[in-house]
């Protein structure tokens, strides 16, 4: 029986779906962390951002996770402050969010929203701490008002995922406090959940079972050497392979890197999550996502990555610098190599 073109597309359509699918019949997340640039002209929205995105779909990206600020002032503080519905010049406003939702859902492109807590160095997210019950009751409360902004404007969006927390680390163990957020959020949100854990407390968050998958900053350190082989750094993978599939099996959830990075330099895989030293190694970043693509891609409880990151505008990194952004680097021939695979 010959099928109408309608139906042969459909039936295309399916299969290509299918072929990005993992065992857990979660379709693979080919993602990217989209940063939004706080320069005139250059930031989420713009006819830049979308130039930007445009590149992104060429490198066979399918998802990108955008990220709005909230600001802490130092690791005990109780307040977060976040821009929101304000102006504000060049800053990541709700209306800049809407915009660059928008981009990229007319580019066929799904969206996670990753809420990020931005501390003064050398404060990090996971430095947040409090020594008193009514300090972590202010923190919660006033962490609740700004996950639950940005769950209404995720929802209003039609974005696909809200991670509610990334690299909380002191924050993961006050599991009554998570579950209660969590069930905030879902009553005003109606997409998938996650939270992006750091690599110290990816295997000990006691709420995985209330998410929709397990989110983490896949930053773990694959070697001591400063010019490891591929082969090195796929051996590397393999007791951290072991745990994350146990960790899946165990809590019934894909796994997804909600960021993954490596600098083009020679440190980048001896402390991962550093944002500076080491001399510029492009060489060295490429084995990196290839030694990932060998030994972590493949795996039925993969659920998908975002890499962290790519600028909301094109020609924002150069070949010989030491940073995460992989545009105009051999690492981004290597992940168009496996985001494209199976793609017309």
């Amino acid at each position: 029986m010959r099928r109408s073109p309608v139906a042969a597309l459909l039936v295309i359509l399916l299969a290509t779906q299918v072929m990005c699918r993992n065992a857990s019949g979660v379709q693979r997340i080919h993602g990217m962390n989209f940063a939004h640039s706080m320069a005139q002209g250059k930031g989420y929205g713009t006819e830049a951002s979308l130039q930007s995105l445009r590149d992104l779909e060429r490198l066979g990206v399918d998802a990108i996770a955008i990220t709005p600020f909230g600001f802490q002032r130092s690791s005990g503080d109780t307040e977060i402050h976040w821009v929101g519905r304000g102006r504000h010049g060049i800053a990541e406003t709700d209306d800049r969010m809407r915009a660059v939702a928008r981009q990229a859902h007319q580019l066929g492109l799904r969206v996670m929203l990753k809420p990020h807590i931005w501390l003064r160095a050398p404060g990090w997210p996971g430095s947040i701490n409090h020594d008193t019950e009514g300090e972590w009751n202010a923190w919660f409360a006033s962490y609740r008002e700004f996950i639950l902004h940005y769950a209404r404007l995720a929802e209003e969006s039609e974005i696909a995922s809200l991670c509610i927390g990334n690299e909380l680390v002191n924050t993961s163990r006050h599991e009554r406090d998570w579950r209660r957020i969590i069930a905030d959020v879902r009553r005003v949100y109606h997409g998938q959940l996650t939270y992006g854990a750091n690599v110290t407390e990816v295997f000990d968050v006691p709420f995985w079972d209330a998410l929709d998958f397990i989110g983490v900053s896949a930053y773990f350190p694959l070697s001591d050497a400063h010019a490891p082989t591929t082969d090195d750094l796929a051996r590397g993978w393999k007791p951290i392979v072991t745990a994350l599939e146990r960790l899946s099996r165990n809590k019934r959830r894909p796994v997804v890197f909600t960021e993954l990075g490596y600098r083009s330099s020679d440190t980048a895989v001896i402390r991962p999550w550093e944002h500076r030293g080491g001399a510029s190694n492009v060489e060295l970043q490429a084995r990196a996502y290839e030694a990932f693509f060998r030994s972590v891609w493949p795996q039925p409880w993969f659920g998908g990555v975002y890499i962290w990151k790519w600028e909301s505008y094109p020609s924002h990194a150069l070949r010989d610098d030491s940073d995460f952004p992989i545009e105009n680097k051999p690492a981004a021939i290597v992940v168009r190599r496996y985001f494209r695979r199976g793609q017309k």
